[in-house]
């Protein structure tokens, strides 16, 4: 039977073929050949934009410009490698490690990931721009983010340390014009000290030059907090004048200081008061009434708080009216028209002040002050020698000298020269800051004793206000009431 079988031509053709197939499979299998039908595919990608790095570089350079910093690549490799990567994963480089200062052609070079192979690069040399790196000190400045507390301002900001280097490419390092930090002084009350802050540098335009290497990179920055406002005592000031018969027996305020906002080199040099003025010409009638009066504010300041204060105002009959008699103590002496007659010096009294017995409103009379009261002695034309010179009394309104036919009197000294001079107690020059009201007329023609700060020199009634003014009063001539 199987004789019969090996015998047929079609049955042993049939047995070849299938002992062929059984070897030809056992050979692929063996070797890890894919089988017919199974084939690997490849492909060409173009992965662009590709960001070009530079590697190598001195680090007494600095790489300052390249013609170009993104290239395309385009690659080959097995379809699903290519699609499994990311442009991330293919790096091209140019080797500055033998570059010098200057311009340079140079290749680049691709690194690609496992299996993928590169066709070209586009462009494939890049030129680079590379210089020496340079160093600068340069000022440290301090800026501030945010306002202080309410009533606080800023003092100058310092740092530790005051400068710092800057190291750039020497092209750039021109164009640094700052290096600054930044401290946040919102809501601060006290000082804010030894708080760290990091640098930047900055062009005069004020954009950041991102990369400048500073060192140190942080400081220890302090910024002054101190109190933006001085509290000064309100003294009325007054213009107009009240009808005939009648005198202001008291003014008072239940609102004896006041704020004065202003820089710092204001507020240190601020003495005296803050002035209020009261129209005297608004009340009528005898009788107690309510007014506002203004508060001015003082030269160089920025505000006052509050800037205006209602006074109550009692004005009575010159006859109802009680009196009482005071005497100001330590009243200083001011010299006028001295230009004429060289140096003054005052003899007597050797104190350059004097004593000054005043009458009036009792209200009125108990807060005066010597800064109420003007004295003046006119000098203008005497030869140089020893002289007797009286002095002229500039009184406020409503008050007079007790004894109204007094002679005040002072001794000077007058040497040769010509040097306009005006002198006051304790050396002093030029008008008496003592706080008179630019409303005093001043006496016997004596512009020099004008007073240079224009406040108000009227005694100070209940409350801590001044008194009314009357006008300049001169011992040598009447000094009774308007």
């Amino acid at each position: 039977m199987m004789d019969r079988w090996f015998n047929n031509a079609t049955f042993s053709k049939i047995l070849a073929l299938l002992i062929s197939i059984l070897l030809w499979a056992m050979v692929h299998l063996d070797s890890g050949t894919t089988s017919p039908g199974i084939t690997t595919a490849y492909d060409n990608k173009t992965i662009k934009d590709v960001a070009v790095q530079a590697v190598g570089l001195n680090d007494n350079y600095v790489l300052s410009a390249m013609s170009t910093d993104r290239v395309n690549l385009e690659v080959r490799g097995q379809r699903s490698l290519l699609t499994s990567f990311f442009t991330d994963d293919y790096k091209v480089t140019v080797d500055l490690s033998n570059v010098k200062a200057g311009t340079e052609t140079l290749p680049l070079r691709a690194d690609l990931p496992s299996g993928v192979e590169v066709i070209s690069i586009n462009p494939s040399m890049v030129t680079v721009t590379v210089e020496e790196k340079k160093t600068k000190s340069f000022n440290v400045t301090i800026s501030t983010a945010g306002e202080p507390a309410a009533g606080m301002r800023l003092g100058t900001p310092s740092s530790d340390p005051a400068a710092v280097n800057v190291t750039l490419a020497e092209s750039r390092l021109e164009a640094v014009a700052s290096v600054r930090g930044i401290v946040d002084v919102s809501g601060a009350k006290e000082n804010v000290s030894e708080r760290k802050v990091r640098l930047k540098a900055y062009d005069k335009n004020g954009q950041e030059i991102e990369e400048a290497v500073i060192e140190p990179a942080t400081v220890s920055a302090e910024v002054p907090i101190v109190q933006g406002y001085k509290t000064m005592p309100i003294r009325v000031s007054y213009t107009g004048d009240l009808p005939d018969g009648l005198v202001v027996a008291s003014v008072k305020s239940s609102v004896t200081e006041a704020s004065v906002y202003a820089p710092t080199s204001v507020l240190s040099g601020l003495t005296g008061n803050v002035t209020a003025t009261l129209d005297l010409s608004t009340l009528t009638e005898a009788g107690t009434k309510q007014v506002e009066a203004k508060l001015t504010v003082p030269a160089g300041a920025e505000r006052v708080d509050p800037s205006a204060i209602t006074l109550d105002v009692t004005v009575a009959p010159g006859g109802a009216v009680p009196t009482t008699q005071r005497t100001i103590e330590n009243v200083p002496i001011q010299i006028s028209g001295a230009g004429d007659s060289g140096s003054v010096t005052i003899v007597t009294p050797e104190s350059q002040t004097m004593n000054v017995s005043i009458n009036g409103p009792e209200d009125l009379v108990k807060e005066l002050t010597d800064n109420d009261i003007i004295l003046v002695a006119d000098v203008a034309g005497l030869e140089p020698g020893q002289h007797d010179v009286p002095l002229k009394v500039t009184l406020p309104k409503y008050i007079s000298l007790a004894d109204e036919g007094a002679s005040l009197s002072i001794t000077v000294q007058v040497q040769g020269g010509s040097e306009p001079t005006v002198t006051g107690s304790e050396g002093d020059t030029g008008a008496n800051s003592s706080g008179q009201s630019g409303d005093a007329a001043n006496v016997g023609g004596a512009p020099d004793a004008q007073p240079a700060d224009g406040a108000a020199a009227g005694g100070t009634a209940e409350g801590g206000q001044d008194a009314p003014q009357q006008g300049s009063q001169d011992n040598t001539g009447d000094t009774g009431q308007p």
